[in-house]
């Protein structure tokens, strides 16, 4: 009951179309959320006699659809700003003068924030309240301030770690001497730089963590995978790492190790459930038994399956394995050519093609429960249960898109998956209200990404991108 006999806590959120990704995956309608601190303290149906809590801090969803913050669980947000410059599919390097990795190398501490502040906003609207950072980042700290400034939590690693770059010719599009010189593959600076970042997980209470990545797609020898997979096991972090992005890096792989790649991790001991996989655009028959007896992570990023013609090749394989039990969340890799709600929506569509269509049920199971498993947070993010982090997302009651909400898990990943959060708590504060961020100005995060963009250009001689002309006014 309301009143001196309820138990109070800092933010109570009531009258929702709850999703909280319980086991039994209940939809509460008329749900109520209690928020204490930066975890979860309640939640529940609101009965006759209300919610038995009180705060200072009261919403009324007006019956609109809370859930957990989904997870973009593989973002190069240091790419945020070169949208428009590098189209299509980027490894395969421009037609001349520099190409996508000599814009990645070009980058200073204040692009890389610049990038990052664009990106945290465009996922609060698009209802992500994390995202990973698979070790692509030069100035992890840059990152990690330019999200906290905004209020979204992040994950990161160590940049650039990879021993053999020789593998890097079949995708020329993403080596340069320019990012070699910057981040040098040599087995003695990956060692000592190995772990580096896992230092923010002693803030347990914090919104910013730590795991170890490498680079991946064959670029790391064998001593730097069992260094990397011992640290991941020792200090409890994922091992995040890139793999079958490409079918000529795949193909080049098996041709020089006389078997696939993943067979090849497999037999070194480095594969197991604390291991998340990115892309796996190619997997072949025997590796799919390897999966399920490994138990990896795998993250699909629809967006660059689709944009390298893959599906005229190589039908994913990653929805049948959700089906089957796999953990598989969703990436967007880098938002180059998309937004950061469209995998999704791509992730139906393409599933369908592949003959395994992926129901709305499942594509929320993996932004949220598969998500934090992938990120190696699943302790503390992906459902809305007491003493989990207090993560979540209240979407706007009245966007078209979200009506006629009769179906929510439908309606959030088919039609309403653009930028349609109202209000985002991320470590039980708010973040984001009515749509806006409450932490930074908009249109300032907005001028200085677009400063930042033409600065790169101008250092790169970049002309400005697309096939049309500009025209000044004098």
């Amino acid at each position: 009951m309301r009143g001196d006999g309820a138990r109070r806590c800092d933010i109570l959120i009531r009258n929702a179309t709850l999703l909280p990704m319980a086991e039994t995956r209940e939809i509460l309608l008329g749900g109520f959320v209690a928020v204490s601190g930066h975890l979860v303290a309640d939640v529940g149906l609101e009965g006759d006699a209300g919610t038995g809590w009180t705060a200072p801090c009261e919403i009324d969803a007006q019956g609109a659809i809370v859930h957990p913050g989904f997870i973009e669980a593989h973002l190069h947000v240091n790419a945020q700003t070169c949208r428009g410059y590098f189209r299509g599919d980027a490894s395969r390097g421009a037609t001349g003068g520099p190409n996508y990795a000599d814009w990645k190398a070009a980058l200073d501490p204040e692009d890389e924030a610049a990038a990052t502040r664009l990106a945290a906003v465009e996922l609060l609207r698009h209802g992500f309240t994390c995202f990973v950072e698979p070790g692509s980042a030069f100035e992890p700290d840059a990152v990690v301030e330019a999200a906290g400034a905004v209020g979204i939590r992040c994950s990161v690693a160590d940049p650039y770690l990879w021993d053999d770059t020789a593998i890097m010719q079949v995708i020329g599009g993403l080596a340069s001497d320019a990012l070699f010189a910057r981040v040098p593959p040599t087995r003695e600076r990956c060692l000592s730089a190995l772990g580096g970042q896992l230092f923010r997980n002693r803030d347990e209470d914090g919104i910013a963590h730590g795991h170890v990545a490498l680079y991946g797609e064959g670029t790391a020898s064998d001593e730097l995978m069992r260094a990397a997979k011992a640290l991941a096991d020792r200090e409890g972090v994922i091992l995040n790492t890139h793999l079958g992005f490409d079918a000529g890096v795949v193909t080049a792989m098996e041709r020089a190790l006389g078997q696939s790649r993943f067979a090849h991790l497999a037999g070194l001991g480095v594969v197991g459930p604390n291991t998340t996989f990115v892309h796996m655009n190619i997997l072949r028959d025997d590796e799919v038994g390897i999966v399920q007896e490994t138990g990896p992570s795998i993250v699909w990023c629809p967006q660059a399956y689709v944009s390298r013609g893959l599906p005229l090749i190589a039908p994913t394989r990653l929805p049948a394995l959700k089906r089957a039990g796999v953990a598989v969340a969703l990436g967007t890799d880098s938002a180059r050519q998309s937004s950061l709600g469209d995998a999704m929506f791509l992730a139906v569509q393409l599933s369908a093609e592949a003959g395994a269509g992926l129901a709305a049920e499942d594509v929320i199971e993996m932004l949220t429960l598969h998500g934090a498993r992938a990120a190696g947070l699943d302790h503390m993010l992906g459902r809305l249960a007491p003493g989990f982090r207090a993560d979540l997302v209240i979407r706007g009651r009245g966007v078209i898109e979200l009506g006629p909400c009769i179906d929510p898990a439908h309606q959030l990943v088919t039609v309403g998956h653009g930028p349609t959060a109202d209000t985002v708590l991320v470590n039980g504060r708010i973040v984001m209200r009515g749509g806006r961020p409450t932490k930074v100005d908009e249109m300032s995060v907005i001028d200085a990404a677009q400063r930042s963009a033409r600065s790169v250009a101008g250092r790169l001689g970049l002309p400005p991108p697309g096939r049309w002309p500009r025209i000044t006014a004098s």
